[in-house]
């Protein structure tokens, strides 16, 4: 389980970042630090009217720069973190165009939707089925509660109902998919550079004076809470259900606790009539989960239980459930001895993924100034990888993983060395070298054709997003005051005593 966890660790932080940054609901507030007379002076920006105040603005910054330190052995230029800043605060006005026009389409987003979405992620997969157990603890594993992380992934659906209907402008012929099949249907000799951050892990030392000072700054995080063992049964209704479909669902869930109280076994009966998928072949079982991770009326009831008590009919947004906790463990402290190997490991990696991305950093900026990945990997002293002949649907000897890295070659042009392409922790650059045309294959175009036709598609369509938001930021009444301070502090000579790199200096609170 832990392996899986820490396999999807990134997916999921990344889905949450993704999500998180997509949509979000800005406040109509007032800074009360500044008291100006209009809102678009009291206000870190303001887009067609609409206020993303500066608290919204402080409390985004200092989870991004929290995220960014705790990845970095090394403290940021002041340059680097406003730049950061203002990327952004860019990200934030486009989200807010794009929610602007999905209200002006009166679009909506159901619990089904979010639902479905999340059953399909293959992080909450167990055996080729979703797994709420699993969900719970890939969660609490990154500290995200189920509130949030549901609520992230309705703005995620959100964006993705903006691009469809942008895609349905889209026209992609016949001839447009047979081109691409053809300019894909190459044979390819590639070269290409590769940083692994496990190949940094020797240069990565970590000192016993590290391992004490970060357990020192993050006892919570080893400190175990209370949590309970809860089993339920849920009668799923959706939440846009009339009253009498509330009452029918009530009322058979009534039944069933009536039936348990006088002697059915519960598990059995959560095999029988609970809706949810992941649970019921276990008989209910969600496992241990400690506050934060339920939605909130369910985590009040399980934790006002006593062990072995049945809870009354409990109501969420996804239903009504009957709650029956089965155990329960104390709040503990974690002692050093006990997370030591666990830290040095946790910093080991830390700083040797920190090593890689500043090599693959180097490595990008010389490929900025040489055009070549040879002349690169000379200056940078790294090493290139050389291949063969290759096909699009072969692999590349060494690799877990290159079908990534081989989708990019097939398109890039002759001797144009791609940007940086990252594969889960590692990243690569590509160039090819030789390429050999391929007679047209009829057979093959006819099986390929298809998914040629949907990659087309979210090739152009993510193109037509991007000209979209373009658009409407040039149709758009946007004020920018971070990008109007940055502007205002290149202006000055900042002296370091002046200012600091924390997000505290950085925000208006």
């Amino acid at each position: 389980m832990m392996n899986s966890i820490r396999k999807y660790t990134k997916t999921i932080l990344w889905i949450v970042v993704i999500a998180f940054v997509g949509t979000i609901f800005f406040v109509w507030g007032m800074d009360a630090g500044r008291r100006k007379s209009s809102l678009e002076q009291i206000s870190a920006a303001v887009v067609n009217g609409q206020a993303i105040s500066y608290s919204d603005f402080a409390q985004l910054w200092e989870q991004r720069y929290r995220q960014i330190a705790e990845n970095s052995d090394r403290e940021l230029p002041q340059q680097e973190i406003q730049d950061l800043r203002l990327k952004l605060m860019d990200a934030l006005i486009d989200a807010t165009l794009i929610q602007q026009k999905f209200d002006e389409l009166k679009l909506k987003v159901t619990a089904q939707e979010v639902a479905a979405r999340i059953s399909t992620m293959p992080a909450f997969s167990e055996n080729g089925k979703f797994s709420h157990e699993k969900y719970l603890t890939m969660l609490r594993y990154n500290r995200v509660s189920s509130q949030a992380f549901e609520a992230e992934q309705a703005s995620a659906i959100k964006m993705a109902k903006m691009s469809q209907l942008l895609q349905e402008s889209l026209v992609v012929t016949a001839a447009d998919v047979k081109q691409y099949f053809q300019s894909r249907a190459r044979k390819l000799k590639l070269q290409y550079a590769a940083f692994h951050w496990k190949k940094f892990m020797l240069k990565a030392k970590i000192a016993e004076a590290e391992i004490t000072a970060y357990f020192n700054g993050h006892r919570s995080e080893f400190d175990k809470p209370e949590e309970v063992k809860a089993s339920h049964i849920l009668i799923r209704v959706d939440s846009a259900a009339g009253e009498e479909d509330k009452l029918t669902a009530k009322l058979k869930l009534d039944n069933i606790r009536a039936d348990i109280a006088k002697g059915e076994n519960f598990a059995e009966m959560a095999k029988k009539h609970s809706d949810d998928p992941g649970s019921k072949i276990k008989g209910g079982d969600l496992g241990f989960f400690g506050r934060g991770m339920m939605v909130k009326p369910f985590e009040d009831a399980a934790f006002s239980l006593k062990t072995n008590e049945l809870s009354e009919i409990v109501e969420s947004p996804f239903g009504f459930h009957l709650i029956k906790v089965t155990g329960r463990q104390a709040a503990k402290k974690a002692a050093l001895a006990d997370v030591k190997k666990d830290i040095q490991k946790q910093l080991q990696k830390k700083k040797a993924y920190q090593l890689s991305q500043e090599a693959a950093l180097q490595f990008r900026q010389s490929l900025k100034k040489t055009k070549s990945l040879l002349e690169s990997a000379k200056a940078t002293g790294n090493r290139l990888v050389t291949t063969s002949w290759v096909k699009e649907d072969d692999s590349l000897p060494g690799l877990e993983s290159s079908e990534r890295i081989l989708d990019r070659a097939f398109d890039l042009p002759l001797n144009q060395p791609s940007d940086s392409i990252l594969e889960e922790d590692d990243v690569y650059f590509v160039e090819v070298t030789a390429e050999q045309d391929q007679p047209f294959n009829e057979d093959l175009y006819t099986l390929e054709r298809d998914a040629l036709l949907e990659k087309l598609i979210k090739i152009r369509g993510d193109q037509l997003t991007r000209d979209w938001i373009k658009q409407a930021r040039a149709q758009a009444k946007i004020v920018n005051n971070i990008k109007n301070e940055s502007t205002s502090a290149d202006d000055n000579t900042i002296s370091d005593n002046q200012t600091s790199n924390t997000p505290d200096a950085a925000s208006r609170k």
